[in-house]
């Protein structure tokens, strides 16, 4: 046991390393490391230990493995999949129901738009009108407008400029999906009205302005759903795979 639990930290001080090498060496995703054999003679380590560290990068979403002549680990991206994969098995031990995902989401949005409000630049705000655009020509489809919803709210998530709340703002947003509510006509038409003027606040830099509407606009939402679906509420959270979740086909969030 002690062995293993020696070969473990082993293996995470070796993930490390290469992590730490690819940040320093500023390599690219597709950028090809060093194959198994090599990092074994570099870091003086055993190739059980090496493989093990390049296993646990991969399920972080730091490399890839290619197999095959020419293969080895590969640079990737993390993306929101693996925190919303970590959040998410987090919150199945917690026992905690699908209503703390939107509970989160009303605490950090306004504060996301206030901020918003102070930061977006005019490319910011030229992505928000094309996104405004196409919420209008979805509003009649329940389906299309959630996902249009939830690219605005990303979008002012960037405009923000608040990388860490606006990663786990897109990560919860993985979460929701797929929740399963059907909007009628006059919630959605609500929300779009909701968003453009969270998007005038925001282009006036009305920071106070911007937080205000996005409350109305989640406390609107959450009525809704208390109204139609409360059952959905109280559904526990389980876990999402960082792989279940990119190889889904995206399906259009079902809140806003």
């Amino acid at each position: 046991m002690a062995k293993r639990e020696t070969n473990e930290r082993a293996a995470i001080r070796v993930a490390r390393n290469i992590a730490q090498n690819i940040h320093d060496q500023k390599l690219r995703p597709g950028s090809l490391l060093d194959p198994e054999h090599v990092m074994v003679e570099k870091l003086g380590v055993a190739r059980a230990t090496v493989r093990e560290a390049l296993r646990f990068l991969e399920l972080q979403g730091a490399l890839r493995i290619k197999a095959g002549p020419g293969g080895g680990p590969i640079v990737t991206v993390p993306h929101t999949e693996h925190l919303a994969s970590a959040i998410s098995l987090q919150l199945q031990f917690a026992n905690a129901p699908f209503q703390s995902v939107i509970d989160a989401r009303m605490s950090i949005y306004p504060v996301l738009a206030a901020e918003a409000a102070q930061k977006a630049t005019h490319q910011h705000i030229q992505a928000l009108h094309e996104c405004i655009k196409r919420m209008r020509s979805a509003v009649n489809d329940s389906d299309l407008l959630t996902n249009e919803a939830r690219q605005f709210h990303n979008l002012v998530a960037d405009a923000a400029q608040n990388l860490v709340l606006g990663f786990l703002i897109k990560a919860l947003h993985r979460l929701s999906e797929g929740a399963g509510i059907h909007y009628d006509g006059k919630q959605r038409k609500a929300s779009l009205e909701k968003a453009e003027r969270v998007l005038s606040a925001v282009e006036a830099g009305d920071s106070e302005g911007a937080r205000k509407v996005t409350e109305d606009m989640l406390a609107a939402a959450l009525r809704y759903w208390k109204k139609t679906a409360p059952e959905l509420l109280d559904e526990p959270i389980s876990w999402l795979t960082a792989e279940s979740l990119s190889k889904a086909a995206s399906p259009p969030l079902k809140a806003v």
